[in-house]
């Protein structure tokens, strides 16, 4: 299920067929198409999709407590995660992937999806133990990324990077350590793989091993620790972006 305005209508504009139904808020279906929820409608029913009014209370209970729902919920079926090998052609030219290491914060994987997306990452590689899945909050930070991007779940990262190296890309742990680069240093037009990790634990010792490469991201300060994993994410894909000279995807 996803909620808020914004991510249903991006499902709307770009996978109608994967959409069961959406309920809307009758108070904000029947206005103007200048409200987002009315102009979801118009779109919706121009492409088939099912479209419930339903009160704001069943709202409020799908979405879940303290959720802004906006008044529109979409109903899909269940989740279905990319295979890693796919993530590899997801787009052309040479690979770029986003690893994560034990991010539990579903939030910080939203704003790392949604990052990915706009800065034309193939794919995110998350765990599937003692790490944030994707989920309707997850959806709703992401502003609908997750449903637009590739995401592999495996049991094991290690092995996840491993089956990486076999497929031509180069690991890079972004976290500080001694052999550490500016990340401005790497090749970017290397396949790669950037790996991050949840903040205060970092990218775990076994993991780091895995990769290739070890590289941080200048700060011009050093009083409030490091940057938030979110943030870390889209600083690092940025600056290889930049470096490729591809053009994102979406202008923001």
């Amino acid at each position: 299920m996803v909620y808020g305005a914004g991510p249903v209508r991006e499902l709307v504009a770009r996978k109608p067929k994967s959409i069961r139904t959406i309920w809307v808020d009758p108070k904000r279906a029947d206005r103007t198409t200048t409200d987002p929820v009315a102009e979801i409608v118009v779109l919706a029913r121009a492409a088939g999709v099912r479209v419930d009014d339903t009160d704001r209370r069943a709202l409020e209970r799908a979405a879940g407590e303290g959720a802004r729902h906006q008044g529109v919920v979409a109903w899909l079926g269940p989740y279905e995660y990319a295979d890693l090998g796919a993530l590899v052609t997801a787009r052309p030219g040479p690979a770029l992937l986003v690893a994560l290491d034990g991010v539990e914060d579903p939030r910080n994987l939203g704003a790392i999806l949604r990052s990915a997306y706009l800065l034309g990452a193939g794919g995110v590689i998350i765990p599937a133990d003692r790490a944030a899945a994707v989920t309707p909050l997850v959806s709703k930070a992401s502003a609908g990324a997750s449903e637009l991007l590739p995401i592999a779940q495996v049991g094991n990262l290690v092995r996840a990077l491993d089956e990486l190296r076999d497929h031509g890309l180069w690991r890079v742990a972004i976290h500080a350590t001694p052999e550490a680069r500016p990340i401005g240093e790497l090749d970017a037009a290397l396949p790669l793989c950037l790996v991050l990790g949840a903040e205060g634990a970092g990218v775990r010792p076994l993991v780091a091993k895995s990769c290739d490469f070890h590289a941080v991201i200048p700060m011009a300060g050093s009083g409030v620790g490091s940057f938030n994993v979110s943030v870390a994410a889209a600083l690092a894909l940025y600056e290889i972006t930049r470096k490729r000279g591809i053009s994102a995807p979406r202008q923001a």
